[in-house]
């Protein structure tokens, strides 16, 4: 009987490999497959933060570029099968997994496989829009609890001077906005264009001072304000319930999430990593 040769397909610039499930590691030739992967990704979740999630006129460019910086250096882990592919980046003692793509129908498989291999070669943090609910799910699987939600909300300009909390002074660096603990504006990454600077708060302690900082940042140019809430350990129990969270409730709770509701925002992305045992 004569064998049935293996079924073929392109990879990319003409390559062809044969099919296969199993992760290997992303070559140059890969980049243009990655970025069309990358960019259909994008236009999915785009609608769940439009301005968030804006992408930049010149996004190709700029992330094929990115992904064979990525690709090329020997710390990062870079990994694809036929039907997606996941890099990870170290950052301190941690793999982060954040470029990441995965046909629909295939996170249970490819998905998992590929998050495997990684979580082979070290600790992850593995960052999940919450408009991805199978790749939350994969994530989930692997053992991993959610550490870190953004919450993100678009911000009103407010061209007109007013008075700023810091008083009169020169302007401040996009890295120490207001000169205050955990708070920054920052630019958006590149492939984003939401039409201005973002503002990063990591602790929020009342509704009125986050009003506060929102105007402030405003008044600078700022266009969206994300606020970090970390769960508290209540919530880590309550992922592992059988009601699943989903794109409009996902698993968030405490009072920094009702205060974060009631000033008009919403979860946009959780970060996931290995809790400690007993933590």
């Amino acid at each position: 009987m004569e064998r049935t040769p293996p079924q073929e397909k392109d990879i990319g610039h003409g390559y062809r490999d044969e099919m296969t499930d199993e992760p290997r590691e992303l070559a140059a030739q890969d980049i243009e497959w990655v970025v069309d992967l990358a960019a259909r990704r994008r236009q999915r979740i785009a609608g769940f933060a439009p301005r968030f999630w804006r992408p930049a006129p010149d996004a190709r460019r700029v992330h094929s570029e990115w992904i064979g910086e990525l690709i090329r250096s020997p710390d990062v882990v870079s990994l694809r099968t036929d039907r997606g592919f996941a890099i990870a980046a170290p950052n301190g003692n941690r793999l982060v997994v954040d470029d990441m793509a995965v046909d629909d129908a295939f996170w249970s498989t490819d998905g998992a496989r590929l998050l495997g291999e990684v979580a082979r070669r070290g600790p992850l943090r593995v960052v999940c829009p919450v408009p991805e609910p199978l790749r939350r799910q994969a994530v989930s699987e692997l053992g991993l609890s959610v550490v870190e939600t953004w919450w993100h909300r678009d911000l009103d300009p407010n061209p007109a001077p007013a008075e700023s909390p810091l008083g009169d002074q020169p302007p401040v660096p996009a890295e120490s906005l207001l000169g205050a603990e955990g708070v920054r504006l920052v630019p958006a990454p590149p492939i984003y264009a939401p039409g201005g600077p973002v503002l990063l708060v990591n602790a929020v302690a009342s509704a009125a001072a986050l009003a506060e900082l929102e105007q402030a940042a405003s008044r600078r140019g700022a266009v969206v304000a994300v606020v970090s809430q970390r769960p508290d350990a209540q919530h880590r129990d309550d992922q592992h319930r059988d009601d699943q969270p989903t794109a409009d409730r996902p698993t968030v709770d405490g009072s920094t999430a009702v205060l974060l509701r009631a000033a008009g925002y919403r979860p946009t992305t959780e970060f996931f990593e290995r809790l400690a045992s007993g933590t």
